[in-house]
């Protein structure tokens, strides 16, 4: 199984000689989710991920993060349809991180610096990863954090000769994630709650400001998380009768490359989860096929169309 990261990664020569402790940060909030404080030097991209709620990058620095996150009932539907071992809690949300990089790693895999803690009273795993990929030297301090409803994953990464660099960086941002989804049941303690203060007015001090982010479509992160494709991509097809096919393509996913059998099934979900967002976001909404294109790891090409009178038996 493996995790929706398509990776980006650009080997830059130049760095910068701003000492990353001195930097100053801002609050982002991904609303009824997640808050994080990211530093002001990293700016915000689409490049990186396209399923991420959030990604900063700076380039100079060859450093990046990104924040991704799934319900735990997804995680747990995705297991169930896999022959494996991993079980639905965040042990099992963590092998199969490892396990997904380990596979995508071409030499030199190394995970190490495992720590379980909590982070402002969620539970979390905190580990370094690193290893040769596409050619790039590449160092990961990762974290997994268990919200009331969600799993979390902070990423971020730089190359290798950088991990002393920007380790307390990234370490600074994974400890400033804190879970604000709606109707929380955390029980913080007097104990965390004045640790979390005590760390949200050091970062305030830097003239931290607070910037909110819209939600992510519901359909497209239910899509990234039962199949997991490396990339996803969407696509407007204009006809001469004035109506749309509208494309949507996967690559690379684990599940549909092994069950193979239920290709055509699998199809109806992910065209059901893309009429439903189509129809949301345009009004009127007037189409003439949605088409699901996988592209497998063979360069085999399986392409599904579904009509209007398609879609509603599907939805019956």
């Amino acid at each position: 199984m493996k995790t929706f990261i398509p990776l980006l990664f650009l080997l830059i020569l130049s760095s910068c000689n701003k000492n990353p402790s001195d930097e100053k940060y801002e609050k982002k909030i991904v609303e009824n989710k997640y808050s994080i404080f990211i530093p002001e030097s990293l700016g915000a991209t689409a490049e990186l991920n396209n399923i991420a709620s959030i990604q900063f990058q700076n380039l100079s620095e060859d450093f990046y993060v990104i924040v991704l996150d799934e319900t735990k009932e997804s995680f747990a539907n995705a297991i169930k349809n896999n022959p494996t071992n991993i079980t639905p809690d965040l042990d099992g949300y963590h092998n199969v991180i490892v396990s997904h990089f380990k596979k995508i790693t071409q030499k030199d895999f190394k995970v190490y610096n495992i720590e379980k803690k909590k982070i402002n009273s969620s539970n979390a795993i905190v580990f370094s990863m690193s290893g040769m990929n596409d050619n790039y030297p590449a160092f990961y301090r990762y974290a997994i954090i268990e919200g009331d409803q969600r799993y979390y994953q902070i990423m971020s990464w730089t190359n290798i000769p950088q991990e002393k660099k920007y380790t307390a960086r990234m370490n600074k941002i994974i400890e400033s994630f804190s879970v604000e989804e709606t109707n929380s049941s955390i029980n913080k303690s007097h104990l965390a709650k004045d640790k979390t203060k005590k760390e949200k007015l050091e970062l305030e001090k830097n003239n931290s400001t607070e910037i909110s982010y819209e939600k992510p479509d519901e359909e497209i992160q239910e899509i990234g998380s039962l199949f997991r494709p490396e990339i996803m991509q969407q696509e407007k097809i204009k006809l001469s009768n004035g109506k749309n096919n509208y494309q949507y393509t996967l690559t690379n996913s684990d599940l549909l490359d092994k069950d193979l059998e239920n290709i055509k099934n699998h199809s109806k979900k992910i065209a059901i989860n893309y009429y439903n967002l189509l129809k949301r976001t345009n009004n009127p909404f007037s189409y003439n096929k949605i088409i699901v294109k996988i592209i497998h790891r063979n360069n085999k090409i399986d392409r599904f169309e579904y009509s209007e009178k398609d879609i509603k038996d599907i939805s019956k």
